[in-house]
Formats: C-alpha cells, sequence, structure tokens
C-alpha cells in the first residue's frame, strides 16, 4: 500500500508529526512509538504490511525532554484524532515512552509491545553511558548527536539490509532530526525515572528483543522481562536494535498476534 503524507497536529502548543494509515472500519488502532534516531517514517515498512487492516500512527516526538509531559501530550494527541484506546508499540525510546504512558494512563492502553528497550535508565548509565545525568545535560547538542551517530557509522555492513539500515538512521540523524531534537530524546531516557508498576495484566504485555543487539547489553534486556513475567517474551536471534527493518516480517508476525489480526 502507498503511505499517507506526513502531516502535523498541534497539542497544547507542541507539534507531533504523524502519518496516520487510517486501516479497516472497526480494526484495531495501534499507536508506534520510534527511538532515539526514529521518525514516523522508521515503522514504514510494517504500516505497508499492515496498514490496510489495523490503523497504525506513527509520530514523530516533538522537543521534549520531559518523558512525563511527553506521555501527557501524547494523551492529548490522541483526543485529537478521536483515539480512545490504542494499542502501543513503542521500540527503545519508544518502548520506554509506552511504559510511562501505561502508567500514566492505563485507561489509554490496550496492548503494549515493548521492542529492544528499557526500564530503568540508571541501570543502562552504569552499563552503557557511564555519566551522570548532570554531565550528558551540559554536553552541547551537537556532542549527542555524533555520539549516536557516529556510533551507526561504524556498525559493520555485513549484508544490504544492514547498509539500508544504516542509511535510513544516518538519513534521520543527519537531516531529518536537529542537534537539539536528538539531545531531547536523549535526556528524555536518561533524565527519566524508571518505570513504576504497572496497572495491566501480564497476558496484555508482548516483549520484542534480539540476541545481537548492539545498544542493549543482556542485563538491560533481561531486567524488561523480568519486570513482567507473565509477558509473551520473543527473543529473536538476529535483528539488532531494530528487527522492524532488518526482519520485518518476523517483527510483523510478533504484531499481528499481539493484535489479533488474521
Amino acid at each position: 500500500m502507498t503511505l499517507p503524507q506526513e502531516r502535523t497536529v498541534r497539542v497544547a502548543g507542541l507539534h507531533w508529526k504523524l502519518i496516520d494509515t487510517q486501516g479497516a472500519k472497526g480494526g484495531p488502532v495501534l499507536l508506534m512509538l520510534p527511538g532515539t534516531l526514529g521518525t514516523a517514517a522508521i515503522f514504514s515498512d510494517a504500516m505497508q504490511a499492515l496498514g490496510k487492516k489495523v490503523r497504525m500512527v506513527s509520530v514523530t516526538y516533538p522537543m521534549i525532554e520531559d518523558i512525563h509531559r511527553l506521555a501527557d501530550s501524547l494523551a492529548g494527541l490522541m483526543n485529537a484524532l478521536g483515539i480512545a484506546q490504542a494499542s502501543v508499540v513503542g521500540s527503545s525510546l519508544g518502548g520506554f515512552l509506552a511504559q510511562h504512558f501505561a502508567a500514566r494512563h492505563p485507561q489509554r492502553v490496550d496492548r503494549l509491545i515493548l521492542g529492544n528497550t528499557l526500564c530503568d535508565p540508571a541501570l543502562t548509565r552504569r552499563i552503557v553511558a557511564r555519566q551522570a545525568v548532570d554531565q550528558l545535560r551540559a554536553q552541547p547538542p551537537r556532542m549527542h548527536r555524533d555520539m549516536v551517530v557516529n556510533s551507526v557509522r561504524a556498525w559493520p555492513e555485513t549484508d544490504p539490509r544492514t547498509a539500508r539500515l544504516k542509511a535510513i538512521l544516518i538519513d534521520s540523524g543527519t537531516r531529518l532530526l536537529s542537534a537539539r531534537a536528538m539531545k531531547a530524546r536523549v535526556m528524555a531516557v536518561q533524565a527519566a525515572p524508571a518505570v513504576p508498576p504497572l496497572e495491566m495484566a501480564g497476558e496484555r504485555i508482548t516483549i520484542i528483543d534480539c540476541m545481537d543487539d548492539p545498544l542493549l547489553p543482556r542485563a538491560v534486556q533481561e531486567d524488561v522481562v523480568r519486570r513482567y513475567p507473565g509477558a509473551r517474551h520473543v527473543r529473536l536471534d538476529s535483528g539488532g536494535h531494530y528487527p522492524y527493518i532488518v526482519r520485518t516480517a518476523d517483527y510483523v508476525a510478533v504484531l499481528r498476534q499481539a493484535l489479533g489480526v488474521a
């Protein structure tokens, strides 16, 4: 299918960009929350596969460093779009936001699908960043952008899929997103508290991660799995940090099962 053009929706002075597939009448609704390098278009492959049956609303975030304000603005976006309740899929930053959104607005979430994400930023700071929040905040936006984009440039191009992935992410980080936007996304995670307990049954939660994720250590992955003992856990043997691009068919199959879409 041909995806609709990206449009902008204003919510209390904040601008959200989004792609809305509309889906089938009476079908499920899925909010799609990208990671630090993602825009609304990052989920294009999945939207092309499922967008005729599922109303898929993929977003580009406004420039906010506060995860709670971002979650509350997402609820306002749902109001603006006439969506009372939706399933939510998030990757990395998006998965972290999805959990905080479910904690603050539990009545708005049907199913929760957490991809390649975390529950506690303090754990990632100890293992990955090894910097305090104040140190990260003091760094200029360009340094944040260079840190993220240069890490992608260093990935080996083992096959055409990873070469395409690198091209998408580098273009997003250098052309589509400003350095200030990148820093806001980094700080939205690193300055945030851990996800509080959710008022959601485990069977309504799906966790997706990959054994070869270059960004999330196994300890961070296992922390998410322990947090939701009743959830369905899908661990792919490959896919890196972006299985929805590298292994689209497998990722879509997980979405289908979570949403109950044949």
